[in-house]
């Protein structure tokens, strides 16, 4: 398998797509969305960047399993494609521009290769397994050690009706009180990218899927991140993960656990 080849046709996938979803944003209308879920956003444009994404990746890898978030699929042994057409739905559908394009490649069931398109900034984050992780063509690295104070650390909100919500509040709550600054995109994937980027410390999220974290999960081990899963299974079955720099994931993770 030759990971640079697919990596290169996994991030002109990954830009066209973006390029699509760049267009329809400016011709979305009200009717095109909706909520498959309190808090859980769709719309007739994830399901057709999916099929977009499917068919490109097919020929990039003709025996390559595929699983979208909306058409949903069984990870396997087999070489899968793990695909988000639109991380961070929610944003898309009201114009606010933090959402991406997320595509991995797992063997074995696990993440080989990620690409992370942001459709608003033209930022194409790519790495695969051994060759390092990249952003627009530059070599990433994620960020130093630094004082809680000096940390931005990244989070996703639970849906509203999220039976951990009551936990995540409470974790949220010391997060705030210990480090210097906390954000919220809205977009797993991007907050991973920014991550291996160096631009953020340390992530969290609860309840999470696997197309969220696959792409990052490569990123962040090529530039030097970390991923943890706090519930103690693999990577892509967690329902809690804490990522950052070695530094900033061990003051994290060791603050959630104080709980």
């Amino acid at each position: 398998m030759d990971l640079a080849l697919l990596l290169e046709k996994a991030r002109l996938a990954g830009v066209e797509a973006a390029a699509h979803i760049r267009h329809a944003q400016a011709a979305l209308q009200p009717a095109d969305a909706g909520q498959k879920a309190p808090g859980d956003w769709v719309t007739r444009f994830d399901r057709e960047v999916e099929e977009d994404l499917r068919e490109a990746l097919r020929h990039g890898l003709p025996e390559g399993r595929f699983v979208g978030e909306e058409s949903g699929g069984e990870l396997t042994d087999e070489p899968t494609w793990l695909v988000d057409p639109i991380d961070g739905t929610a944003n898309f559908a009201r114009g606010y521009p933090q959402y991406a394009v997320s595509i991995a490649l797992c063997v074995g069931r696990k993440p080989v290769l990620g690409v992370i398109v942001d459709a608003s900034r033209d930022e194409v984050f790519t790495a695969a397994a051994g060759l390092g992780a990249w952003l627009n063509g530059r070599r990433i690295s994620c960020a130093g050690a630094r004082l809680p104070v000096q940390c931005l650390v990244a989070t996703v909100f639970p849906k509203p009706d999220a039976p951990f919500m009551d936990d995540y509040l409470a974790e949220f709550g010391r997060v705030l009180k210990t480090f210097g600054q906390v954000r919220r995109s809205g977009a797993m994937a991007l907050e991973l990218a920014y991550v291996a980027a160096g631009r953020v410390d340390a992530f969290w999220e609860r309840g999470m899927g696997a197309w969220d974290a696959a792409a990052g999960i490569v990123l962040l081990r090529e530039a030097g991140a970390v991923m943890h899963a706090m519930d103690g299974l693999p990577l892509l079955e967690s329902r809690m993960l804490v990522a950052g720099s070695p530094a900033g994931a061990a003051l994290l993770e060791g603050l959630l656990k104080r709980g």
